[in-house]
């Protein structure tokens, strides 16, 4: 399944944006052929693994001729104390444009993905084409709010969507209509401007934008600190 970019590649969206910074390529598997995958990938003559913190997912480079590709294998997304977005459901809801054996996730669960995924980089950095990849989601023909809102209960961080989903209301001038009443993230998605997240340190926008919504922020310190120290 691809995922991230490759899923916007996928789906003839990226061709849509003016620009897209496209740091590597995600593929996800299920768990049960994680290995399997790595295996056939390691036995490729251009393919070079290389070394990562997280158990979940594996690295390398794919060289053609001159040109060399990073490309990520993952069976879960995320650790499940930030977020739950578990890999069998994606695979149980995705869509299957074809005979070949790539699944694609539904528009719903690209969208939710996308969300999840700012929520790992948000101390950070906001990718500058966020707004515009939600834009692109939503404006698909399948794409449907109440299945979203479904799965963005179950998956810890509800709060966090509905602040991201606000913010992208006011940049773009949009009217997604959020209907429950988290009053952190209302207040933060009125609150918060680019222009703002752009002036913080890196540590307020832990603060701010990033443990008031991770499920198990405790958990999360420490198993960070420890990979720090490794």
């Amino acid at each position: 399944m691809p995922i991230k970019g490759a899923y916007l590649i996928c789906c003839e969206l990226a061709g849509k944006m003016r620009f897209r910074r496209m740091d590597d390529i995600d593929i996800l598997v299920k768990r049960e052929d994680f290995d399997k995958v790595c295996t056939y990938f390691s036995n490729l003559p251009q393919v070079t693994f290389l070394k990562h913190k997280w158990y979940f997912e594996k690295e390398f480079s794919y060289s053609f001729g001159t040109f060399k590709c990073h490309m990520e294998i993952h069976w879960l997304l995320n650790y499940p104390f930030r977020f739950f977005f578990p890999t069998k459901n994606l695979f149980f809801r995705a869509i299957q444009p074809d005979k070949s054996m790539r699944l694609m996730p539904s528009s719903e669960d690209a969208l939710l993905l996308l969300i999840c995924h700012s929520l790992v980089h948000i101390s950070f950095e906001l990718r500058e084409t966020l707004f515009e990849e939600i834009g692109l989601i939503i404006n698909q023909t399948e794409f449907n709010w109440g299945k979203f809102w479904i799965s963005s209960a179950a998956s810890g961080i509800e709060a966090y969507i509905y602040s991201i989903v606000g913010w992208y209301n006011k940049e773009t001038n949009s009217t997604v209509i959020l209907n429950k009443r988290h009053l952190y993230a209302r207040l933060l998605s009125n609150w918060i401007t680019l222009r703002r997240y752009n002036q913080m340190p890196h540590w307020l926008r832990r603060i701010i934008l990033e443990f008031p919504f991770i499920i198990k922020p405790t958990l999360w310190i420490l198993i960070n600190t420890l990979q720090q120290r490794r």
